[in-house]
């Protein structure tokens, strides 16, 4: 985010002072130019991009830098790398000297703009009787970006409580000019009758936050400006849900919230994330949907397609991965709703044994994309995928004058020669009169990240052969197979 700082300096105070360039020269005759010869408002550039410890530091470089460090409107406080995780004096010590630092750096700043606040360190009691004296002075800086990651290195549960955040410090002139805001283990709690929200918040990131259903529906309605969301960690028991529209909100994410649903009004929400247990996800009037990646536990392949139809039918690229889920044995093939605006979709499937049979039925998916032009199917299994010989037949499949007429570029990988891959991909060629490219790769890519270096398994080149004859059979003769 740019800088939009409206200065309260004066015009001599903007205006750039260069110092007396010094005649020194080095052995070529060229001028020597040192830093404490560069302008006052390029010192600042240089000293914001440096941690406040680092900034104060520069002070002793020379006495025309005793006070540069001051003018920083970044103000960056971590205390991680150092924290001291025996207890005892050793680390109340350290959450001492933590204190005094940033202290004696704040008075330094005191009625001066701040553009950027952030405070990274373990909460403890003592941590928090000064918090908010320090989101009262970012307040009265009209800081436009806070940040305060308090959470401990693990347990959180076992930490104790959550920071409370104190709204009643957050006065009209000072909230309207934040900006972003990023709360990490802190507790949200009714805002006084007087809060009137946050008028100008563009990104908003709350993780390991302690609220009720209600009250982040509260403040969340507040943000009538929001543009990126994110929410981590919060586990609410009950309904994500937020009553007032987001008309602004283009960005969301949801990662591993103990949650119901997911209920938003977003009608220019472009891309969607989401891991954790199969929810009922509603994003109300997402017409722009461009993007979405869920990554679904616990739950069948066709109660997550049944789902996704309900609630996401605008998406125009979808990436869905299933860990611990099931394939049904049996044929949904009829739905009353389709993904009209779904062009590229990657299907990730964690196989166990007793799958091995269902792979067709992935058909289902595909009758409910009329107007897909590229399906990637990546396929992790046990060994025992290598070559089974049971599931239903392409002729099993209930008969429709369907056809896949936009397919184009078809890809599957971890191929292990299956029936069910067979059967698949052979449907598939069969029923795509536009196909072009056709790769079938028998590395599992949802692996490469963690075993790239994995040996190629010996059957590749009988599994292959399976495969080859009866696609370039079907193949129009403009069509590319790759074999891999």
């Amino acid at each position: 985010m740019g800088n939009y700082l409206t200065s309260t300096a004066t015009a001599e105070e903007h205006h750039v002072r260069v110092r007396p360039a010094r005649r020194l020269k080095n052995e070529q005759g060229r001028p020597i130019v040192r830093l404490e010869d560069l302008p006052e408002d390029v010192l600042r550039t240089i000293l914001s991009k440096l941690p406040a410890k680092e900034a104060v530091r520069s002070s002793v470089l020379s006495r025309e830098w005793r006070s540069v460090w001051t003018t920083c409107t970044k103000l960056s406080f971590n205390g991680a790398d150092a924290c001291w995780s025996g207890g005892g004096k050793a680390e109340q010590r350290h959450t001492q000297v933590f204190i005094d630092h940033v202290n004696a750096v704040l008075q330094k700043h005191r009625d001066r703009a701040i553009e950027q606040f952030e405070v990274k360190f373990t909460l403890d009691s003592k941590l928090a009787d000064h918090l908010d004296s320090w989101i009262r002075f970012s307040m009265s800086s009209q800081t436009k970006n806070l940040a305060l990651d308090l959470a401990p290195p693990s347990n959180f549960l076992r930490h104790g409580d959550h920071y409370r955040f104190p709204f009643e410090l957050l006065d009209k002139e000072g909230v309207s000019c934040l900006q972003r805001l990023q709360l990490c283990f802190v507790s949200f709690e009714p805002p006084p009758a007087q809060f009137l929200g946050f008028p100008n918040l563009r990104k908003l990131a709350l993780h390991v936050l302690n609220t009720t259903s209600k009250d982040l529906d509260s403040i969340l309605g507040t943000c009538c400006k929001l543009e990126w969301l994110s929410i981590a960690r919060c586990h609410l028991k009950d309904e994500l849900k937020v009553t007032r529209p987001l008309s602004r909100l283009h960005y969301l994410k949801v990662m591993y919230c103990d949650i119901t649903k997911i209920d938003f009004h977003a009608a220019n929400l472009s891309t969607f994330v989401y891991n954790g247990r199969f929810i009922p996800v509603a994003l109300r009037r997402a017409s722009k949907l461009e993007s979405v990646k869920i990554w679904f536990s616990g739950t069948t392949f066709q109660h997550a397609l049944a789902s996704l139809l309900d609630g996401l039918l605008d998406v125009q690229n979808l990436t869905l991965q299933l860990s611990c889920q099931r394939l049904e044995t049996r044929w949904v093939l009829n739905s009353p709703r389709m993904f009209s605006q779904l062009r590229h979709a990657q299907i990730l499937l964690l196989l166990t044994d007793e799958d091995e049979d269902k792979i067709l039925y992935l058909v289902s998916f595909l009758r409910a994309a009329p107007f897909i032009e590229k399906l990637e199917v990546h396929f992790l299994g046990l060994p025992s995928l290598w070559f089974a010989n049971d599931g239903p037949l392409r002729q099993e499949i209930p008969t429709s004058e369907y056809k896949y007429v936009n397919l184009k570029n078809v890809r599957v990988t971890g191929f292990r020669g299956a029936r069910g891959q067979v059967e698949f991909l052979v449907h598939v060629v069969e029923n795509a009169p536009g196909i072009q490219v056709v790769t079938v790769d028998t590395t599992q890519r949802l692996t490469d990240a963690f075993d790239p270096d994995e040996a190629t398994p010996t059957l590749d080149s009988v599994a292959l052969d399976i495969v080859r004859g009866p696609l370039l059979k079907r193949l129009p003769s403009h069509a590319k197979l790759s074999l891999v």
